[in-house]
């Protein structure tokens, strides 16, 4: 009996320990959970339809524009309804949903050009058919420049910070935070050191001044991740992404 009731005792205390805070914080710091799952292709800052698009487009703006061939302009059309139509129906990938407002706005821009050079198309207006394709031309690369990186290091950047924002966490995965957090300080470097295209290198002062605070911000999220305060790691997650969301607006 004594025997029995010694093991009664030990399951009792045993099942204590695991339902008490400190047994509950130890398994959450041990972080034996799967990893969250990030689905494929959300991390590829593309759009398919944008590239089926330029096909056509490089056909209106590079051939039959400066020929002047206004017949071949109008034989585009109904190709360039059909990819437009398309594009406008494509969703963004994950990754760049921050940049969603700017590219709703961009196509109602595509698609407005796109009615103008129908109209003076239809009435033969051939300066005006000249006029429209540029605008059109002028639409889809506003579309491209919303979507594409401004530079190599800073797209590398973001998809580490997209996975840390957007997954890790969210679900508080701390071990994922740190890997991330860590991956982004070991990125800043090379980030630091890139050189803007031509287009915007009068901004690479700010540029630079921008990167400067991110650094500090991610250094900061490396440091606080070493100890396991979820308040103060999701705020300091949450300091990175300003910080981010403060350097690409350097380029607006």
């Amino acid at each position: 009996m004594m025997r029995r009731t010694f093991g009664l005792l030990l399951v009792t205390v045993v099942a204590g320990a695991l339902a008490s805070p400190v047994a509950a914080r130890a398994q959450t710091t041990t972080n034996d959970k799967p990893a969250v799952a990030i689905p494929a292709g959300e991390l590829t800052a593309e759009v398919p339809e944008l590239d089926a698009l330029h096909e056509v487009v490089y056909q209106l703006w590079h051939e039959a524009y400066p020929a002047r061939d206004y017949a071949k302009i109008k034989d585009l059309l109904p190709q360039t309804d059909d990819l437009t139509a398309k594009l406008d129906a494509a969703a963004l990938p994950g990754i760049l949903r921050d940049k969603q407002a700017q590219w709703d706005a961009g196509k109602v821009e595509l698609k407005a050009s796109l009615a103008l050079l129908h109209s003076v198309a239809d009435a033969n207006d051939e300066e005006g058919m000249l006029k429209e394709t540029e605008a059109y031309h002028a639409a889809f690369e506003g579309l491209v420049r919303t979507i594409r990186p401004v530079t190599p290091e800073l797209d590398a950047f973001h998809q580490e910070l997209y996975k840390l924002y957007h997954y890790s966490a969210p679900a508080y995965d701390i071990a994922a935070i740190r890997t991330q957090a860590k991956a982004m300080q070991d990125r800043i470097p090379a980030l630091a050191e890139s050189t803007l295209p031509k287009r915007v290198a009068d901004r690479q002062d700010a540029f630079a001044a921008a990167v400067s605070s991110l650094s500090t911000e991610v250094d900061n999220l490396v440091k606080t991740a070493e100890k396991d305060d979820k308040d103060a790691v999701l705020a300091a997650v949450e300091k990175v992404h300003t910080a981010y969301v403060k350097t690409e607006k350097v380029f607006n």
